[in-house]
């Protein structure tokens, strides 16, 4: 019997997953994209599940994946994994509304206060390993400039305990795809320095290389694999039309 594990929970008002990936014989973990509410469900994960965080992932900068980075960065004293190229929206989140710095106090009620002693970046082909767990990282442009996706490798016959989804158990590789894809769609590009052709290419690189049978873990929405989404996601069989 496996001591890893993965759960995931829909945090906040716009539902985004956070999830954490741990191994309770080593007694480590690590989380991905902690949104609002985030603050007060990690550490109830980390405590039910016998585990200490070794660092915060995030698939890319947009509020609602990194709404409980300052308060979680600096409780745990864990680093911050960003892409660079959305250090933009680490300096100003409310730049991914085109929007002001007041907008974040006057419509959510956020004050951004940024760890940035904790800050540290990822980069395309960077292998990180946290409890025991090997990450590829790969640079997925098109919703975020700095958008990137997670692989976790040999996972296979992990459990995972995540409301919204149908798997059980984890695939022998897992894709913590943030907001790349969904089931049945992909991220936003209308944003900021967003770029439909940036996303396609980013399909096309990342989710359509992968084998069928890869679990996908996204940023919104349930669990899907890449085989369900090649066959059924219209958006990739566009990305597929614009780079054959």
């Amino acid at each position: 019997m496996t001591d890893r594990f993965i759960l995931g929970a829909p945090l906040g008002r716009w539902q985004t997953n956070c999830y954490l990936i741990g191994d309770r014989e080593k007694g480590t973990g690590v989380v991905v994209d902690p949104g609002e509410h985030a603050g007060e469900h990690v550490p109830t994960m980390l405590a039910q599940s016998g585990v200490a965080c070794e660092a915060i992932l995030l698939t890319h900068g947009h509020l609602d994946h990194l709404w409980a980075v300052p308060e979680l960065a600096r409780e745990l004293d864990v680093p911050v994994l960003l892409h660079p190229d959305d250090r933009w929206l680490w300096d100003d989140p409310a730049a991914a509304f085109g929007a002001p710095p007041e907008v974040l106090a006057e419509q959510f009620g956020f004050q951004w206060d940024p760890p940035t002693d904790h800050l540290d970046s990822v980069v395309d082909g960077q292998t990180l390993s946290f409890a025991g767990i090997g990450f590829q990282v790969k640079h997925n442009p098109g919703h975020t400039p700095g958008h990137v996706t997670y692989l976790g490798r040999d996972l296979a016959g992990i459990p995972i305990a995540f409301p919204l989804g149908d798997a059980e158990v984890a695939t022998e590789d897992v894709l913590f795809s943030g907001d790349l894809v969904f089931a049945g769609s992909i991220g936003r590009t209308d944003f900021p320095r967003g770029s439909i052709a940036d996303m396609f290419r980013s399909l096309v690189d990342t989710v359509l290389t992968l084998e069928d049978d890869t679990l996908v873990l996204s940023g919104h929405g349930p669990d899907t694999t890449v085989g369900r989404e090649r066959a059924t996601n219209p958006f990739l069989a566009e990305a597929r039309s614009h780079h054959p």
